[in-house]
């Protein structure tokens, strides 16, 4: 794909400088932090050679919020910086990084070529110290190891939050999975225990959904879960969280909820379901829901007990005929 596109770009005559940020990838720009006119000058002259973007600074603030609001992956540090030190300047992006999950690549630039100045550089978290005589090929070789190791990090950092959003998703619905569900509940319950509020949940099962999946086969069974899905996230609010706790069972935990306001929430489910309509399905395909509310009051009860009460009022809701909302109490 970025073979074609490079092909349409010299095709269509953009240069070679377009060219070559394409294929190192989106624009990225690079931080010159050098008080030096004649060096600052060269860097930002080997910085466009690579299609790159410079972004020239003058102190240390500077540099760091640039970093702060990830603007820039490749910082280029003079040794010296008017303002905070450049050691301090290196520690406090790491720092930055840690909190943050930045990704920032430090090259720092010095006169000095000691031993004992590029140890100091490399423990305060520089990646590698270069010294002024450097020659400019070899300069455009140590940027471009520096982009590429910015890039792999940065993919790094993405796959890792996309493991981690799968570990916490079903995968079929999008919602929270039974663990992370249940995890939101503890959580939850934790802070309305510092707090002083209360916390409801609902346990909502599809009504005979085994005949959905029995009468128009398991494919429609999973878009009316899906659907549903959706009309819980629409009749939820911002601050609501909702999982798949199993099959075609959902958990919904309520932060800052009373009872009563929770058998409201399960009321306007509860009709919503009734109206939901599964796109490309025949009219006929219709469901419903029982709802089962349990409220801890000042988050008193421990999540398994409060999980077995909204259970035990969702069976209630069941043998009572379906289609509506009972509470534990």
């Amino acid at each position: 794909m970025e073979a074609a596109a490079a092909a349409v770009l010299l095709s269509a005559g953009c240069g070679v400088i377009l060219l070559r940020k394409l294929l190192i990838g989106s624009f990225m720009k690079i931080i010159i932090a050098d008080e030096d006119a004649a060096r600052r000058n060269l860097l930002i002259e080997i910085v466009n050679d690579l299609g790159l973007e410079p972004v020239t600074v003058t102190g240390s603030e500077d540099v760091l919020e640039k970093v702060r609001l990830s603007e820039c992956s490749v910082v280029l540090l003079d040794w010296i910086m008017p303002g905070m030190d450049s050691i301090e300047i290196c520690r406090e992006i790491r720092r930055q990084d840690s909190e943050d999950e930045h990704v920032c690549y430090i090259i720092m630039n010095s006169a000095s070529g000691a031993s004992e100045d590029i140890s100091r550089a490399l423990r305060a978290g520089a990646d590698d110290y270069v010294s002024r005589g450097t020659d400019p090929v070899e300069m455009k070789a140590r940027i471009s190891v520096g982009v590429r190791t910015a890039q792999l990090e940065k993919k790094l950092i993405d796959l890792n939050n996309r493991l981690k959003f799968l570990v916490r998703t079903d995968s079929l619905t999008g919602l929270l999975n039974h663990s992370a569900i249940l995890k939101e509940l503890s959580m939850e319950l934790d802070r309305a225990s510092r707090d002083g509020s209360s916390t409801s949940i609902l346990m909502i099962d599809l009504d005979r959904f085994k005949l959905v999946n029995d009468t128009f086969g398991h494919q429609t069974g999973d878009r009316a879960l899906v659907t549903f899905s959706n009309l819980l996230c629409r009749n939820c609010r911002s601050f609501d969280r909702i999982g798949r706790y199993g099959g075609e069972e959902f958990l919904v935990v309520l932060p800052r909820t009373t009872e009563k306001e929770s058998v409201s929430i399960g009321e306007r489910i509860r009709e919503s379901t009734e109206k939901l309509q599964v796109e490309g399905e025949l009219p006929n395909l219709k469901m419903t829901c029982s709802v089962g509310c349990c409220t801890a009051e000042l988050s008193e009860k421990h999540p398994s007990s409060m999980v077995a009460a909204a259970d035990s009022a969702l069976f209630r809701a069941k043998d009572a005929g379906r289609n509506r909302v009972m509470s534990c109490k």
